[in-house]
């Protein structure tokens, strides 16, 4: 049996939450299915009954979960042997205060980003030049601790004239493109603050970041992502630093949403068949 909690998806049993619990029915479920189709924005009590079961799960959310937000991924990159920029985690900013507390001191070059841990869309996320730049992302940051988020970074700024790579990986596909500046000097580039979005600039980055996401989807079974590259610009032969993976992301630079549940669909058709199911019991609603 073929248990599907997307709402994208039906199959044998399909069942949307919405903002229900896990009930004893639907703990049933899981334990007999043979494979479960999880949702893109799967919660931990989803994935905990779903992974503690025999059957397969798609997508595979092992390292989304073991390793949570920037300072879990900064961990993740370094235990699997990722180049990306150095990166310091603080649980408080009140821990970075009593390591840094001199005006002068910083624990990176300046210019460095301080990235709140778990914002997205670049909210969350500063660049420091100077002393009031710092003093502005401390008290964002103490916004966040005291509503009961706290944790953040600081890391080492690549010179990549403000281009990011993102690298969408949809099963065993990887679909490549630029977010870059729409204003001269505008380094923090997302989506959200009006990007342009290049399918075509640097073929031979593009390339680089392809390989590298293969080779993160091989060491650790993430199949489902879009991950986030920069590059030092100024070297002879750039190499890509991972920044990010993004679990849940937009789908502009996609085509849109049909065309990503378009690839979505292929990707769990062939891995229902992979895995010895038939491909034909999935309908995209």
């Amino acid at each position: 049996m073929i248990l599907s909690f997307h709402p994208c998806f039906d199959t044998d049993v399909q069942v949307i939450l919405g903002d229900r619990a896990l009930d004893s029915s639907d703990l049933q479920l899981i334990r007999d299915a043979k494979a479960i189709i999880l949702p893109q924005t799967c919660p931990q009590e989803i994935y905990d009954a779903c992974s503690a079961s025999s059957a397969a799960l798609f997508p595979s959310y092992e390292m989304r979960f073991k390793y949570p937000g920037k300072m879990g991924q900064s961990i993740l990159f370094k235990d699997f042997g990722f180049l990306h920029p150095a990166t310091l985690r603080w649980h408080k900013v009140e821990e970075f205060k009593k390591t840094y507390p001199g005006a002068k001191e910083f624990p990176h070059e300046l210019p460095f980003f301080i990235k709140d841990d778990k914002s997205h869309e670049a909210d969350g996320v500063f660049l420091l030049k100077d002393i009031p730049s710092l003093s502005r992302a401390f008290d964002f940051l103490e916004r966040r601790e005291s509503s009961g988020l706290p944790g953040f970074v600081s890391q080492e700024f690549i010179h990549s004239e403000g281009n990011v790579l993102r690298a969408v990986i949809i099963g065993k596909r990887v679909i490549t493109y630029w977010k870059r500046p729409n204003r001269p000097g505008q380094i923090i580039t997302t989506i959200s603050r009006d990007a342009v979005i290049d399918h075509d600039w640097r073929p031979d980055l593009q390339e680089k970041g392809r390989k590298q996401v293969m080779s993160l989807s091989v060491k650790t079974g993430i199949n489902l992502g879009a991950i986030d590259f920069v590059f030092p610009l100024s070297d002879d032969d750039p190499a890509p630093f991972f920044l990010e993976i993004n679990y849940f992301f937009g789908r502009r630079g996609l085509g849109g949403s049909e065309d990503y549940y378009r690839l979505l669909y292929q990707a769990v058709q062939d891995w229902i068949g992979e895995i010895g199911l038939d491909p034909e019991s999935i309908t995209l609603v």
